[in-house]
């Protein structure tokens, strides 16, 4: 399995200790992706569709969201390949396929085994209580790769195919906005955030990394025969 990097790790796990959001005068930021990805002929190109990125806030927590989030097993993928989701949480997975899939992660941050179930069978579920980044597979098809980012407090977005992001509710003060996509290296801005106003932010972010193919959860290979579609 593609071992995360230090950076991976510091990157996600947040100081402890950060002041919780209260009644404080908050603001906003707001902006725009621009996506560098690896391109057939080499280096990076700009990409038209920026979907996928997470843009977060860290410097304080807050308590998680009511509801559960989805990441969902559809045509032998995860949908959608990145989740954000607030400490102490639950994903649930259910499975829109008629075929068995066996979701799992050996992440230190969360490290679970759902077993076998197909798409007629309730979904399962995990609870995250760990901050950081969680790649989740499937230990039948090496295809299906996510990742889970577990986050201090609500303050994030995902943007959509046009890269823009809106983040509201954000404690006035100096805070540090960053931007990560898988492939990708983090990427940080700090801005003040001035109460009643929405700060206008820009990144660039270019997912450079191969992801290089992971193993099982036991640590063995797939077979070759899993490589091939059902």
């Amino acid at each position: 399995m593609r071992r995360l990097g230090a950076w991976s790790i510091a990157a996600w796990v947040l100081l402890a200790g950060a002041p919780s959001r209260g009644a404080e005068p908050t603001g906003g930021v707001r902006g725009s992706i621009e996506l560098a990805r690896r391109s057939p002929l080499g280096g990076l190109a700009a990409s038209d569709d920026r979907s996928g990125v997470v843009v977060y806030v860290t410097g304080f927590t807050s308590p998680p969201p009511n509801g559960v989030v989805e990441l969902r097993q559809h045509r032998q993928r995860f949908e959608p390949r990145l989740v954000a989701i607030v400490k102490g949480q639950t994903v649930t997975f259910p499975n829109d396929d008629r075929i068995y899939h066996n979701v799992f992660s050996v992440s230190p941050l969360a490290t679970f085994d759902l077993g076998q179930y197909k798409g007629k069978d309730p979904p399962r579920t995990v609870t995250f209580e760990q901050l950081g980044l969680v790649p989740v597979y499937c230990n039948i098809h090496p295809q299906m790769l996510s990742y889970v980012a577990v986050l201090e407090n609500d303050a994030f977005a995902i943007t959509g195919k046009d890269g823009g992001f809106e983040i509201h509710g954000v404690p006035a003060g100096e805070r540090v906005v960053n931007a990560w996509t898988p492939g990708a290296q983090r990427v940080s801005q700090t801005v003040q955030i001035q109460a009643g106003q929405v700060a206008e932010l820009a990144f660039r972010v270019e997912q450079a990394e191969r992801i290089e193919p992971h193993k099982r959860k036991d640590g063995s290979d797939y077979p070759k025969s899993a490589y091939k579609d059902e």
